[in-house]
């Protein structure tokens, strides 16, 4: 994990942490509402998530907010530093679920006793937290290139500098 995180002040990488968060679930939801509009336009209620009204963007606020204290938490090793990052990982999809299946039922987001619509959104959870762990292990991929990449050039560097002074 990167030392930088412990650099930088924890409120502003909680609400970085948050707006990052709260964009992507407003686009998500507002994505998978306009599928479900197109695909299935019988449906007349699938979540009242899809009305997107004032308390459900404040619902959606408070959600994000504690996501982002659970990745701040969890991702970086501000608190906890000796954690495997696939454990990291499981442990994030773990509480984030947790934490968006007790708002959907103190907010009632999906009726509670329909089974389609919540094995429906484990798979749509699902899909979402693989692609977002692709991209995060894509991004550390190319970094470490660039970062191998760099190192090998001062390598390079540094030995030119010392067969010249030599």
């Amino acid at each position: 994990m990167d030392n930088e995180y412990e650099k930088k002040p924890f409120i502003l990488e909680l609400m970085r942490n948050f707006t990052n968060i709260f964009t992507l679930s407003v686009l998500a939801i507002s994505f998978a509402g306009l599928m479900v509009n197109h695909y299935i336009p019988d449906v007349i209620y699938i979540s009242v998530l899809f009305t997107f009204g004032h308390n459900i963007l404040l619902q959606i606020a408070v959600f994000s907010f504690i996501l982002a204290f659970f990745c701040i938490l969890l991702i970086t090793e501000r608190f906890i530093s000796r954690m495997r990052f696939w454990l990291r990982i499981l442990l994030l999809f773990f509480s984030a679920s947790v934490i968006f299946s007790v708002f959907a039922v103190i907010f009632k987001w999906f009726p509670i006793d329909d089974l389609q619509t919540w094995l429906g959104f484990i798979i749509c959870t699902i899909i979402c937290y693989v692609f977002s762990v692709s991209l995060t292990l894509l991004k550390f991929k190319l970094e470490g290139k660039k970062y191998n990449r760099l190192l090998a050039n001062y390598k390079a560097m540094k030995n030119n500098h010392e067969q010249k002074a030599n």
